[in-house]
């Protein structure tokens, strides 16, 4: 019976226990009353359930109309054939039913316009390296150099590889992102400290003209440390791009939101962010200043959400911040 349609399960119950009633009445009487007396009980009793039963039915319909109607809505929802907002105005439950599913299409109407802009931007991303690789490549067959020179032209291409290459690693891990830290969740007590060590030596072999100033505690979170190296190089990377000669960097031991944390600071001497852009910095569909999108900012949002942290930019006099917290003892 639970596979039939709802106004049909309502319509069998009020009927069942309309016949029911009238079964009971007729037993009582019987002894009580001639059978003429009886026989007419009986029609009357009869007339009254048949109308009754038809009455449960115009009941049932009724109860069900709106389900119907949002079923079907729904149904078009799951297609993606966006509608004008369900117009259903009523102040009971189908009524806020049908404002949840309204607020559920705009945000599905939002986030497939959000993905379509992020996809056809990073596919323009990822077709300029592609592109000029193409070119250098064809140029050395015809023996045309950059400046008449071999060795420069292939430092294009290699510089434009790694690029390309980098892109792509981090548009398969934000792919693969949900799966590896549920899968790879074996969290131990970490060493901040060492990690950002390990960052700076790595970074200042790249980018020597940008001087790291470090004030790093001995102090150690519960996380994962190679999912924790990655968002905070991330970070550091975003730092280094826009340093103009200095970053800073701050690990400590602060008691905040009630409880015991680290907080990691990195800050840059480069250009402040506009206030507009400080609360799109960590959203993956977010495109930078320099017309690329952003995606290392947002797994590292993930990452340190994950962790039961909270990650944010903002502008301090003269340079741009970035702080995490990071709660020291294990959820």
């Amino acid at each position: 019976m639970r596979d039939k349609p709802f106004g049909l399960q309502i319509w069998v119950i009020m009927t069942a226990f309309l016949i029911f009633i009238t079964g009971i009445i007729s037993l009582v009487l019987v002894s009580y009353v001639s059978v003429d007396v009886l026989i007419n009980l009986v029609r009357l009793l009869v007339i009254l359930s048949i109308i009754n039963i038809c009455l449960a039915k115009f009941i049932a319909n009724k109860i069900t109309e709106p389900l119907r109607y949002l079923e079907k809505k729904v149904r078009k929802i799951a297609n993606k054939e966006w509608e004008e907002p369900i117009d259903l105005n009523r102040g009971d439950e189908f009524g806020k039913l049908a404002s949840s599913i309204n607020m559920m299409q705009e945000s599905l109407k939002k986030m497939e316009m959000e993905e379509e802009i992020f996809l056809q931007s990073v596919s323009h991303d990822l077709k300029t390296p592609i592109m000029v690789i193409h070119s250098y490549s064809q140029a050395l067959l015809d023996r045309v150099y950059l400046n008449d020179s071999f060795d420069e032209t292939v430092a294009v291409i290699i510089k434009e590889a790694k690029h390309l290459e980098k892109k792509v690693e981090k548009l398969l891990y934000l792919n693969s992102l949900d799966y590896i830290l549920k899968r790879k969740s074996e969290c131990k007590p970490t060493n901040v400290q060492a990690i950002v060590h390990n960052l700076i030596d790595r970074f200042s072999l790249v980018q020597n003209h940008i001087v790291i100033h470090p004030q790093l505690e001995h102090v150690y979170v519960w996380g994962n440390e190679e999912e924790l190296t990655v968002a905070l190089e991330n970070i550091l990377e975003n730092n280094m791009r826009f340093a103009q000669s200095s970053i800073w960097i701050t690990v400590k031991r602060v008691f905040a939101q009630g409880k015991e944390c680290v907080k990691i600071i990195l800050e840059n001497d480069g250009p402040p962010i506009e206030a507009e852009q400080l609360d799109q910095l960590f959203n993956h569909f977010y495109k930078g200043m320099n017309g690329k999108f952003g995606l290392g900012l947002f797994i590292t949002k993930k990452v340190i959400q994950f962790h039961h942290g909270e990650v944010y930019a903002e502008n301090r006099g003269k340079r741009v911040r970035f702080t995490i917290l990071l709660p020291i003892t294990n959820h």
